[in-house]
């Protein structure tokens, strides 16, 4: 499925330098699904094949928060320089004033989400505009992880403009997970020219997916993490920077050892939390063992203070623990999100705070260890 996604990609920024033929296309999935992976390789692809007849710029919606930084960015790139009282659409206009020799240009833009939030509606709706010209042969790629992007864009824009999507999903199952650590840590003979040792290199990376503590590792990262691609690239980082001459091939202590610092990572900060923080927590495992695996803030207090009220029945006056005011505890629950803990779930950022929906980051088994070995709480 992954290679399909590949091959589509490349298709359409293929015509865009060969023939050009200007395109738009949205890549959307969630954190970790290997969209900018996607994206570089293809870009690598058509260096290769066509070495420096064509441009690519890069933007950022989280970097380029308004029209000016967004346009000075985009000229900066395109060595085109500019007087600053030109307006937007007389930038715009040069880019569109090309002829059969200007050479096409790929627009990539990271987090295109924030990027159509941050910028007006006319900067927007110009810079899709340019996609659109004859003389100027350009593709405009944006990568996102809102679902909602399309109902986000201008009405004006979707009317003017024809688009493809991509849609990039982390693996299904744990043998599309192990086929993509496969490729990711093999080489490829393109790049060396010692075939001996990339024979050998590779043989000993195969032999690595054959070993059980390394299939351990692999079957903890895709069962217990949210974001699996990134962990296992986590993962990875010390592995393969301890290669050099004395240390030619991958070696699976270095996985072992990467993969325990993770998981020492996780519990600093879980043996952190606070006793708010951990009825929180008491309050999610609760709600999981009735198959809810998504919540918000509302269905957490509503659990946590049912639970204390019971439990303050059933323990008549002895029981002194007071219930958390609400705007205190939704502080805590904030915390929590803020270090991942728990995660927003795709979708649903029209409603109040207190009604989005989340998910859990770590094992509930987790939860219970964490509140069992702890000696101060109630």
């Amino acid at each position: 499925m992954q290679r399909h996604k590949h091959l589509e990609l490349y298709d359409l920024l293929n015509r865009t330098v060969d023939f050009g033929e200007s395109n738009t296309c949205m890549l959307i999935g969630p954190s970790g699904c290997g969209k900018t992976m996607l994206v570089n390789k293809v870009l690598q692809e058509l260096s290769e094949k066509y070495d420096d007849d064509f441009c690519i710029v890069y933007l950022n919606g989280l970097y380029q928060t308004n029209d000016t930084t967004a346009r000075r960015q985009l000229t900066r790139q395109l060595g085109i320089h500019i007087r600053q009282d030109q307006t937007d659409l007389e930038v715009f206009d040069l880019f569109k004033s090309g002829n059969q020799a200007t050479r096409p240009t790929i627009i990539v833009i990271y987090n295109f989400d924030e990027f159509v939030k941050n910028c007006t509606k006319p900067f927007v709706y110009n810079f899709f505009n340019i996609t659109t010209s004859n003389n100027s042969p350009m593709a405009l790629i944006g990568i996102t992880r809102k679902l909602s992007i399309f109902t986000d864009l201008p009405s004006n824009i979707l009317s003017r403009n024809s688009y493809s999507h991509i849609n990039v999903g982390r693996p299904h199952t744990i043998e599309i997970f192990t086929q993509f650590a496969i490729n990711t840590l093999t080489i490829d003979n393109s790049v060396i020219d010692d075939k001996e040792y990339f024979k050998m290199f590779n043989k000993k990376v195969q032999e690595l997916f054959e070993n059980r503590s390394f299939k351990n590792i692999i079957e903890k990262i895709f069962n217990n993490s949210t974001d699996i691609v990134r962990t296992f690239y986590k993962i990875c980082f010390e592995p393969v920077g301890n290669l050099n001459a004395n240390q030619p091939f991958l070696i699976i202590s270095d996985f072992t050892q990467a993969a325990m610092q993770q998981d020492v990572n996780i519990d600093k900060i879980l043996q952190g939390l606070h006793e708010p923080q951990l009825w929180i927590l008491l309050s999610i495992f609760s709600l999981s063992g009735r198959d809810c695996s998504i919540f918000n803030f509302a269905m957490i207090y509503n659990e946590y203070a049912n639970y204390l009220k019971a439990y303050m029945n059933e323990s008549g006056s002895k029981f002194k623990q007071k219930l958390i005011k609400e705007h205190l505890l939704r502080a805590e629950f904030e915390f929590l999100e803020q270090r991942d803990i728990i995660r927003k779930v795709d979708g649903g950022k029209d409603l109040p705070k207190d009604f989005r929906m989340m998910r859990l980051t770590i094992l509930p088994e987790q939860i219970v260890d964490l509140i069992s070995n702890n000696n101060r709480l109630p």
